[in-house]
């Protein structure tokens, strides 16, 4: 393009205004020089250097000023001199910046109209060649090095050689496939690659993108300052946040420490109860807001922290190590993921901290799982009381009649309807109590392949006869009976007052096989005072079937004493009528063996105060005679082998009593029954909604303080046991069941037979077989439990009437442990989550008081990608991450400090690095060049001209640069 065509523009140009057009290259291009060269100049140094053939005239673009800048009425400096522009050959001098020797970057040139501060800028416009990138670099590279040698005679060049911005540049509309990367100087040689490049399509991607990179970010004049108020939105929902996750992760800590038990109020129960699996949810989804609440708030703090010292001059920047900080505790596994920042970021305080915070918020939910989430729980033993109903005293046989089932009511029939009920019950039961005893249901094939498994279900004594290794001789190591209350709790009882039960010692003192045992069954009236929702105890079913609780209950227990004596055909001939004098007798089906008449007892001696029947060798073991003022039995006759005979109307008897014959033995056995209640004993109630219910009798222990003796307080404990004479009569009940006087007709039956098989051969306990006194207690147990439901759980009836109706309520001492939905850990290692709960709280504090006391409201957070990108994009390219525009930064890269700048008069915000000049390392010189309004290197690299002078938000940029940072 000639000159010619270029003198209407340059005419244009001086009628709008007065002085030559000069060039403003970008502050954040490093196109800057302080030299110049008149233009002619510049055109010899192209045909000197010869790189690339001449370029075509280009027009003069009209300039551009910034509507809001006003050129100063006063001279400033200029980077050209009038006598230059006056020698030039051209109507308008156009200026050129050529690029310092530091580096190989591009240039863009804009042309200001001087003196028209309302004109827009324009861009040099002209037919650009593939070419003119090598152009560009030829004639940078020769003007730099001329430039150079002439800078020590003249501190200003007065001419530059101008060069249009092409306007591909400007209608590009694809997004930018170049890096923005610096572009270093190599060589001429490769001013030459990019020749060749050139013309096989790919020299206007070169030139736009080295227009790009030198373009001054007028368009960049910031809309917002980067400080953000109190009253703000983000700073609004910052605080709430804040506050949210500071107080319920303090209340989930303390929560965790006090450990609350919710009683009824979260349990399965009617009413308005909150069911135990809507606890859990809730709390789980209380935790998951207080986790992300909390991850919200520390990186907002982190972003601050990093944000603020970015600002700050005299910090040492921020690296790309300590913006990945952010990623840690947003992804975790950025850890594995992403590890080369972490050896330099990790050991600074900041990023200690910051790893806690990433580890809290990993397992802040499963934390509180374990220890703030409702699970089941026992509590500790608390001593207190419970109430039972009470309706009837220990063994009264009509209450216990009438408390049976049954649909057969006295209008079926009168008078034997509850008797046969309670038959059955009683000959279900004892046949039960007794089958347990010996042998349980046979195992399945499974359950055969385990011996152990074999040995628990199949029974005590079957298991140990089979085994055959017991030693087991003493009474107290024995197995005891068990009795099933309501098909759902079983009963264990425990044999007491062992010192009696030792056969040797027995025979010692009395010369003769002496087989006496007592055994002890826990109240069943504590089940159902704890069923009874007066007392508030939650049961299984309240707690989703799967609760449990256990009690020690201070209460008396019900006692059966059983003693089995050996004696010959003659030692008992006093006791049996066929034996007596003018007995009234006839043969029966057995050869040799007399029974007495149908109406034989008529012939027994009433009861009177001097009348005690015969005397026999074994009324002091029987405690009978007018000694003890109790007479003894008289049987109809003596039982064959394998059948026994009972007698239950001993006049004013407590006891019952029964004759048998074993096979094995020549002797006769006679044994006694008879039961009271001993307050030597407590009860253990264990109740499972897996297992069910568990009931023990625990006795004579000296350090039981539940025991009846040492924990009711009750006036009765030290009385001496009061044998109960109801149970006598409730006994003849249950003997009729079972047909235990079949004797009698020598029907030969079952229960006669197993019993009899249990006497003792020899004065001592049989290791591998149960004796017959054992036997005796177990299969009579059951007589307990009916005769101590619903009866009192004292030693002492303190009532005018034996039968209450609808009855009074006893309270007595229990220590209970319950187990109830709580906030705490079941496992003692739990224990660890105390740390995540604790740290969560801590740091939730630090950062509530870092926002509210420590910083006046917020900065533009930098570490936010879209912050991030934002500022990133509009800030120069450096050479501090050359190479990582395709891969990323590498280690070496990610602890490079950098700095966030501010121009006043742009009004722009942009990175630097941190080791830059003007960050404290050359005096400050750069910085001016950077920061000062006023400046003439500010003039000239930015525009200021065009802008403000001062810049828009510099009172905060100056406040946040010269604070100082907290971490």
């Amino acid at each position: 393009m000639d000159k010619s065509t270029r003198q209407p523009d340059a005419s244009s140009i001086g009628e709008e205004q007065s002085t030559s057009p000069y060039v403003l290259p970008s502050t954040f291009s490093p196109w800057r020089s302080d030299t110049f060269v008149p233009d002619g100049d510049v055109e010899s140094i192209r045909s000197d250097t010869q790189v690339s053939p001449t370029p075509p005239e280009r027009s003069v673009s009209p300039s551009i000023t910034n509507s809001n800048a006003t050129r100063p009425p006063s001279p400033r400096p200029s980077t050209f001199t009038p006598a230059a522009a006056a020698t030039s050959d051209q109507t308008v001098s156009e200026l050129v910046l050529t690029p310092a020797d530091h580096g190989m970057y591009p240039k863009t040139e804009v042309v200001i109209s001087a003196g028209n501060a309302n004109a827009a800028p324009r861009q040099k416009q002209s037919g650009l060649r593939r070419t003119r990138f090598k152009e560009m670099l030829g004639r940078s590279i020769s003007s730099t090095r001329l430039f150079d040698n002439n800078r020590s005679s003249s501190p200003h060049n007065t001419s530059y050689d101008p060069v249009g911005e092409s306007r591909a540049a400007q209608t590009h509309s694809g997004t930018e496939d170049y890096p923005m990367c610096s572009v270093p100087y190599r060589s001429r040689t490769r001013a030459e690659t990019y020749s060749s490049q050139g013309e096989d399509g790919n020299g206007d991607d070169m030139d736009e993108l080295a227009a790009r990179y030198a373009r001054p970010p007028l368009d960049c004049h910031s809309r917002r300052d980067v400080y953000i108020k109190r009253r703000s939105w983000t700073y609004i929902v910052l605080m709430a946040l804040s506050i949210y996750s500071t107080v319920l992760s303090a209340l989930w800590f303390v929560v965790s420490i006090y450990q609350p038990r919710y009683g009824r109020g979260i349990s399965s129960s009617e009413g308005w109860k909150m069911a135990p699996s809507t606890a859990t949810l809730l709390c789980t989804l209380f935790a998951k807001t207080i986790e992300l609440s909390f991850v919200t708030v520390f990186v907002a703090l982190l972003g601050q922290v990093l944000t603020r010292r970015a600002f700050v001059r005299k910090s040492k920047g921020v690296t790309l190590a300590e913006m990945t900080m952010r990623n840690w505790v947003i992804q975790p596994g950025s850890l594995l993921t992403y590890w080369e920042g972490i050896p330099n970021a990790a050991p600074t305080l900041l990023g200690l901290l910051t790893l806690i915070a990433t580890i809290c918020s990993m397992f802040y939910t499963t934390a509180s799982d374990a220890m703030v989430s409702p699970k089941l729980k026992f509590g500790d033993w608390e001593s207190r009381e419970i109430a039972g109903l009470v309706k009837a005293s220990y063994a009264n046989p009509y209450y216990v009649q009438k408390a049976c089932s049954t649909p057969i009511d006295q209008n079926l029939d009168m008078v034997n309807a509850a008797p046969s009920c309670l038959d059955v019950q009683y000959s279900g039961q004892s046949y039960h109590n007794l089958l347990t005893f010996m042998y349980v249901t046979p195992p399945n094939s499974a359950e055969q392949a385990n011996v152990q498994a074999d040995t628990r279900i199949r029974g005590e004594w079957h298991s140990i006869h089979e085994n055959g290794t017991s030693t087991i001789d003493y009474l107290s190591g024995r197995p005891t009976g068990k009795h099933n209350l309501f098909d759902n709790t079983t009963i264990v009882s425990s044999w007491i007052e062992t010192e009696f039960g030792n056969p040797r010692a027995n025979f010692a003192a009395y010369g003769r096989t002496v087989n006496n045992v007592t055994l002890a069954i826990p109240h069943p009236g504590v089940f159902e005072a704890a069923m009874d929702p007066r007392n508030d105890i939650l049961q299984p079913d309240d707690l989703a079937g799967v609760g449990e609780y256990s009690i020690r209950a201070s209460v008396v227990s019900p006692v059966i004493n059983v003693m089995c004596v050996n004696m010959a055909r003659d030692e008992l001939a006093p006791l049996v009528y066929t034996r007596w004098p003018d007995a009234r007798t006839e043969l029966t089906d057995i050869p040799g063996q007399r029974t007495g008449v149908d109406d034989w007892f008529n012939d027994v001696p009433p009861p009177t105060n001097d009348e005690w029947l015969n005397r026999t060798v074994v009324d002091d073991i029987f405690r009978w005679g007018p000694k003890y003022r109790r007479r003894p039995p008289v049987f109809q006759l003596f039982p064959i082998d394998y059948n026994m005979l009972t007698n239950t109307s001993v006049a004013g008897s407590d006891s019952i009593y029964l004759l048998a014959k074993s096979g094995v033995v020549a002797d006769f056995t006679l044994c006694e029954l008879r039961s009271w209640v001993t307050p030597k004993c407590s009860t253990e109630f264990d109740v499972s909604g897996i297992s069910g219910g568990h009931m023990r009798a625990h006795c004579e222990d000296p350090d039981d303080a539940n025991s009846y003796l040492r924990g009711s307080g009750s006036e009765d404990a030290r009385d001496p046991p009061y044998v109960s004479g109801d149970w006598r009569n409730m006994a003849d009940q249950w003997r009729l069941s079972m047909d235990l006087n079949g004797g009698v007709q020598n029907n030969n039956a079952s229960n006669a037979r197993i019993i009899t098989n249990f006497i003792l051969r020899e004065p001592a306990l049989d290791p591998l077989l149960p004796s017959m006194a054992e036997a005796l207690a177990v299969l009579a147990s059951s007589t307990l439990v009916a005769g101590s439901l619903s009866s009192t759980y004292r030693a002492r009836w303190d009532y005018s009437a034996m039968e209450l109706d609808p009855g009074a309520y006893e309270a007595f001492h229990v220590s209970i442990r319950t187990q109830q939905y709580a906030s705490s850990h079941v496992q003692p290692w739990q224990a660890v989550f105390y740390t995540i709960l604790g740290l969560v709280f801590a740091i939730n504090v630090a950062c509530f008081l870092y926002l509210t006391l420590f910083r006046r409201g917020l900065v533009a957070d930098y570490t936010e990608p879209q912050n991030l990108f934002a500022v990133a994009i509009n800030s120069p390219p450096s050479r501090a991450l050359a190479g990582s525009c395709g891969h990323g930064p590498d280690s070496a890269e990610m602890v490079v400090g950098w700095r966030v700048g501010y121009s006043f008069v742009a009004n722009h915000y942009f990175f630097q690095e941190a080791e830059e000049p003007g960050t404290g390392g050359d005096g400050g010189r750069t910085k001016e060049r950077y920061a000062r309004p006023n400046s003439t290197c500010q003039s000239v690299a930015s525009g200021s001209d065009l802008l403000s002078v001062h810049g828009r938000y510099r009172n905060n940029y100056e406040r946040l640069s010269t604070g100082r940072t907290w971490l």
